[in-house]
């Protein structure tokens, strides 16, 4: 400013006006030329001052603005063509992004994914070509290069310049043909064998404090219903007492209120909703994380609850709240009762297998808050006292990495659905006389149990039991078998000889740990009756039973994590377990210990 302004005014301490700064005076007006002139040997003046700097910037920012005006005219362009369908998309995009950062941290695009979005961009990127080829040309390629073989063959015998004496050559060559058979049987054989199924990782639900109650505090909940009987809470009162719970089993929270006594439940299907959500979100977050495995690296979604099954799915909910894959294949099971959680790992190996290299989210849970019983009838009373909320998840793969850090490895599964009349009727949900809807279980649940499980066993038998329990059976039934022949042809000494009873083989032999459904004290003590097991056997399911209640399809895990913690599992050891629910139905499943997690031996799941 000093050397472009007059020193007096600077003295004076008054600003000096914008015309001395670019060089021309400002105490006189100057004529439109003159100012012209004066100006341009100004901003001269002050380019050499400043290096060009202004000059420069002045360029670029007239560029920038430029481009601004392109793009947005640009933009409005392709709104006004696309009828608003960009800015939706983007919101949308916006928004799912926004969730799934949430919950992951900034790691770019999307893996295993067709379609993916550039972080840094509004523009969709192309194809991966690699996995589309891998996943749908592939097959097409093979048939191609086979056809171009046999094409150039012929054309050679065609044309008259195949050569068959190296043919013959090593046709005549027995140490060939031998290589080559063998190659192919093997090849063949193992054309044929399917991957196998592996459990990365399972997790249960642990129900906060607050869900928890005793069996004083359970009563004191149904008389706050102002809907039951003496006779019916007295009846209750008597189940409780036999039924094998312990006092901190939990049940959902629209019920936690009805404590004092005073206060109804809440059996809305909002709050049935929610409910879902608090106990299937944790453990689908859990196995993620324990798994390390993002949730677009799912390929299959399966869950099974009996009694909720809201629109949209439960597995609806879980894909927007996870923003799982569009082109993920869910499947939600309803009505399969406590053996559900088997049905779906059977469905998910055979998913799995049918498309190796996938991997599947299992969920298998019962919701309590829509189907508490309001009524009086005895039979159906019952679920009041038996069943407490809970959960599990698990995730599975076919993928052979994923089996060198996989906990089990999936041996097994076998379902048996008994169709007689008493079977299909003894678990069956109906409106009592006053229309009350619940669940009414049959007094000869147990009996029907036993002879759904023996069908099952028959199927499981020859798969786990070691060639000599295999061999008593077999010798066992031909005597009977014998005898009764004799007898009925009336042969010499027929008479005299008494017909053996059945034997029942040793599981222990072929299985390391039970894990039974923990439907009941009664269910769990006739499988120990026919099955000869021992209480040491059996104390997986009665902790289960003491310490969650009945827990439905997801007991059997719950038993299992009980097996991982104090159950001295090792590594190899096999793990059966059987589970019954309606219709009338028991499926078993048998896993092989591939790992053991140490952390968790001899630390208590409920803290």
């Amino acid at each position: 400013q000093a050397a472009l302004c007059d020193g007096q005014t600077l003295c004076a301490g008054r600003a000096p006006p914008y015309g001395c700064l670019l060089g021309f005076g400002g105490s006189r007006p100057a004529a439109p030329a003159e100012a012209a002139l004066e100006a341009r040997a100004g901003m001269g003046r002050l380019e050499r001052l400043l290096g060009g700097k202004v000059a420069s910037d002045i360029d670029e920012f007239e560029q920038e603005e430029a481009f601004d005006a392109v793009a947005r005219i640009s933009v409005r362009c392709i709104e006004r063509l696309l009828g608003g369908k960009l800015g939706y998309d983007l919101e949308e995009f916006n928004q799912r992004k926004a969730r799934r950062d949430a919950r992951s941290d900034q790691s770019g695009r999307v893996a295993k994914n067709i379609y993916y979005w550039e972080p840094k961009s509004l523009r969709i990127c192309a194809i991966n070509w690699s996995h589309v080829m891998l996943a749908e040309y592939l097959p097409y390629f093979y048939k191609l290069l086979i056809a171009l073989a046999v094409g150039l063959i012929l054309s050679q015998v065609y044309w008259g310049s195949f050569d068959a004496s190296h043919a013959r050559e090593l046709l005549s060559d027995y140490v060939v043909l031998e290589v080559v058979a063998v190659i192919g049987l093997i090849s063949a054989y193992a054309s044929r064998l399917k991957p196998s199924v592996y459990c990365m990782e399972n997790v249960v639900f642990v129900p906060p404090e607050a869900w928890r109650v005793s069996k004083e505090q359970l009563l004191t909940m149904m008389q706050a219903q102002q809907c039951f009987n003496e006779e019916s809470l007295g009846f209750m009162q008597r189940v409780l007492e036999r039924s094998g719970t312990g006092d901190s089993t939990a049940w959902p929270p629209s019920m936690i209120p009805s404590k004092d006594g005073k206060t109804p439940a809440l059996k809305d299907i909002s709050s049935a909703r929610e409910e879902a959500k608090a106990v299937i979100f944790p453990l689908v977050r859990e196995a993620l994380e324990r798994a390390d495995v993002k949730p677009e690296c799912i390929d299959f979604l399966i869950i099974n609850c009996s009694l909720f099954s809201p629109t949209p799915s439960l597995c609806a909910l879980v894909c927007n709240e996870f923003c799982l894959r569009e082109d993920i294949r869910t499947y939600n099971l309803g009505g399969m009762g406590c053996s559900a959680n088997v049905v779906a790992v059977d469905l998910a190996k055979q998913l799995l297998q049918n498309q190796p290299g996938t991997r599947a989210l299992v969920v298998s849970t019962e919701n309590l808050t829509e189907n508490l019983y309001t009524g009086n009838e005895k039979g159906m009373l019952l679920q009041n006292t038996l069943f407490r909320c809970g959960g599990c998840a698990l995730l599975l793969s076919s993928r052979w990495v994923d089996s060198v850090r996989a906990k089990y490895k999936l041996l097994y599964t076998f379902r048996a659905q008994v169709a007689e009349d008493n079977s299909y009727g003894c678990v069956y949900q109906k409106p009592d006389c006053d229309g009350n809807v619940g669940v009414t279980l049959s007094k000869d649940i147990v009996n029907v149990a036993g002879r759904a499980m023996k069908r099952n066993f028959i199927q499981l038998g020859p798969y786990v039991l070691p060639l000599r329990e295999q061999a008593k059976v077999l010798c066992n039934r031909s005597c009977i078998l014998a005898i009764t022949y004799a007898k009925k042809m009336g042969l010499p000494g027929a008479k005299g000889l008494s017909t053996p009873t059945g034997y029942t083989p040793n599981f222990s032999k072929g299985i390391d740990h039970f894990c039974i459904h923990a439907g009941g004290r009664a269910v769990i003590e006739g499988v120990q009756k026919n099955l000869s097991l021992s209480e040491e056997q059996i104390k997986p399911s009665m902790q289960t039973l003491h310490d969650f209640g009945n827990t439905s399809s997801s007991s059997v895990w719950y038993e299992t994590e009980w097996v991982e913690r104090h159950g001295h599992l090792k590594r190899g050891d096999r793990l059966l377990q059987i589970a019954f629910g309606s219709g009338f139905k028991c499926n078993s499943a048998v896993w092989v210990a591939l790992r053991v997690d140490r952390s968790k031996q001899g630390v208590s799941l409920k803290p």
